[in-house]
């Protein structure tokens, strides 16, 4: 298991069943060098096995894309957008 925190998995900080500290890390985080991720993460106790590492990062992975997505979706710019859209629809529909 390595020592050094900055060549820990984005895994070393979040416990196994906290969704937004897995977005956080996966988002802020950075390796120095590759390495085997699923050894390091069940050798830690993040996981139980390399399919439960996998399982782990496909959950994390979506949770993190969804929220993006959601945030971006909110954003004043794309609530103009769709504004502007409805206008145009409604405004076709009583022509």
């Amino acid at each position: 298991m390595t020592t050094d925190e900055s060549d820990a998995g984005w895994f070393a900080s979040v416990p196994p069943d906290d969704p937004a500290a897995a977005r956080d890390a996966i988002e802020r985080g950075s390796a120095a060098s590759p390495a085997d991720w699923p050894r390091l993460a069940v050798e830690s106790g993040f996981a139980d096995d390399v399919d439960d590492y996998y399982d782990r990062l496909h959950e994390a992975s979506l949770h993190a894309t969804r929220e993006a997505v959601a945030e971006r979706e909110r954003a004043d710019d794309q609530q103009l957008i769709h504004a502007v859209r409805a206008l145009w629809t409604m405004a076709r529909i009583l022509v």
